[in-house]
């Protein structure tokens, strides 16, 4: 009963993550997406005690990724000891157009650590809305690591919260097309006192 319970918690967090997006999206450029994005649980791909993450999975082309992790508290961010993460995929071609759409300032498209930067601001403009829906629901407040970019993949992989061994993966599109997509891994969080 504890796996059903924490199957059901996963999917509501991986659609409170949705919901998060899509607010970044609206509130920042009112842009809609093409449809409901497509929420798929997925197993865990594990190297050397971390998560694989490779973006070529997601997307055929170059593409930016960027990882942002949830801690309980201060001493667990100290100690990197992650309940969970959010990783956000973006095709390195549409990251510019997604940060002109959130009113960004302007980037220089050849230079690719400002492409980096930007695709780590979106990871945590999102990261910071997923933390306020995650409130919303009731768990405590975490605490969120700096943004942390890479191209195509990690070649050692990302920390992620032991004992998971499934994560959920959303994908978007706008104007008919697989724009964004943004895994998530999370542990089992405590509730605010009064919620339990």
């Amino acid at each position: 009963m504890a796996d059903a319970k924490s199957n059901a918690e996963l999917l509501t967090m991986a659609r409170a993550l949705s919901m998060a997006v899509k607010k970044v999206f609206f509130e920042k450029s009112e842009t809609r997406f093409s449809g409901e994005p497509i929420i798929e649980e997925k197993r865990i791909t594990q190297f050397v005690n971390r998560m694989r993450v490779d973006a070529m999975e997601k997307f055929n082309v170059t593409t930016f990724l960027s990882a942002v992790h949830y801690y309980k508290d201060t001493a667990a961010l100290e100690k990197n000891d992650p309940v969970g993460l959010i990783v956000v995929y973006i095709e390195r071609t549409f990251v510019p157009e997604m940060l002109r759409l959130l009113r960004y300032p302007y980037i220089d498209y050849d230079h690719d650590d400002e492409v980096l930067d930007g695709a780590g601001a979106i990871a945590n403009l999102i990261a910071g809305y997923f933390k306020k829906e995650l409130s919303r629901l009731g768990y405590i407040d975490l605490e969120m690591s700096h943004f942390k970019s890479a191209i195509n993949s990690v070649l050692d992989g990302i920390e992620y919260c032991k004992g998971q061994t499934h994560k959920y993966e959303l994908s978007f599109s706008i104007e008919d097309q697989k724009r964004l997509a943004v895994e998530m891994v999370m542990g089992p969080l405590p509730k605010m006192s009064g919620d339990e």
